[in-house]
């Protein structure tokens, strides 16, 4: 198995377990994290994208995989607003906490990856060269749809967290400056 692909992965799973686990600020920065991860990996791992039909199709696939997977990491984060430690002090922000069942769900899924990879490689290479012999898929484009997968997760766990992030302060905003209830009098 290529050093890349190790490097590639172990990259996303720390950038994204450094940024999420515990109790921690939503901002800009976090949510944009992954995304400037990506600009600066994706140059150094993909060189010629395969795009004969099936290999896009296959990077497709990935793609909706790796976004469905970041979605349904949110089943492991809870997202609220209140007091968030700042450099000025603590103010009151959106937050998120993800703790082990966040941190299991990202090792398993990138445990899976780096098994079958090395799988490919060394339990059964025969098997996938036919298969992709007989779909008219390149070696390339398995590679090229991993790294795919991974960033597309990345980026639906930041989508959605940005989402949830802005809903949380909506929500406390509304609350802030809702009438209170009146009490009615009847007797």
């Amino acid at each position: 198995m290529p050093a890349s692909v190790w490097i590639l992965n172990l990259t996303v799973l720390a950038v994204v377990l450094e940024a999420d686990l515990g109790r921690r600020k939503i901002g800009w920065i976090r949510v944009l994290r992954p995304l400037l991860t990506a600009v600066a990996i994706c140059p150094l791992f993909l060189d010629a994208v395969p795009t004969s039909r099936h290999n896009l199709a296959l990077m497709a696939a990935g793609v909706g995989a790796g976004v469905l997977l970041g979605l349904a990491a949110h089943l492991f984060v809870s997202v609220g607003y209140g007091p968030v430690k700042s450099r000025k002090g603590p103010r009151d922000r959106a937050f998120s906490r993800a703790g082990f069942g966040y941190a299991a769900f990202w090792v398993v899924i990138f445990g899976s990856r780096l098994l079958f990879i090395y799988g490919a490689s060394h339990w059964f290479p025969a098997a996938l060269g036919q298969f992709l012999q007989a779909h008219q898929l390149s070696g390339n484009g398995l590679t090229d749809v991993l790294i795919f997968m991974a960033i597309a997760m990345a980026l639906a766990r930041s989508a959605l967290l940005g989402i949830r992030g802005r809903a949380a302060g909506r929500r406390a905003a509304d609350r802030a400056v809702a009438p209170p209830m009146a009490t009615s009098s009847i007797r």
